[in-house]
């Protein structure tokens, strides 16, 4: 509690407008680790991935790279995106 007062102050903010801000960063930041966790291990594409952490899939290969995590791009991949 201490330690929320001390930030709050030095945001200007109230308590309870920071603990939601805190938790609206939170369950983002959770959203996003997540999602990567699903791309390393290959149970989502890089689309699906990226829109289940609410990101572009620019942003997320952008976030990917950030995390030392190895975009995986195959040929069927490639193919697809030229039929779409």
């Amino acid at each position: 509690m201490k330690k929320l007062r001390e930030i709050a102050d030095k945001e200007g903010k109230d308590r309870s407008t920071l603990i939601r801000e805190m938790l609206e960063y939170g369950v983002k930041e959770k959203g996003l680790a997540q999602a990567v966790d699903l791309y390393r291990t290959g149970q989502v594409t890089g689309w699906r991935a990226a829109q289940l952490a609410g990101v572009s899939l620019w942003n997320f290969y952008r976030i990917l790279g950030e995390k030392g995590v190895l975009i995986q791009y195959s040929e069927h991949d490639l193919e697809e995106d030229l039929k779409t």
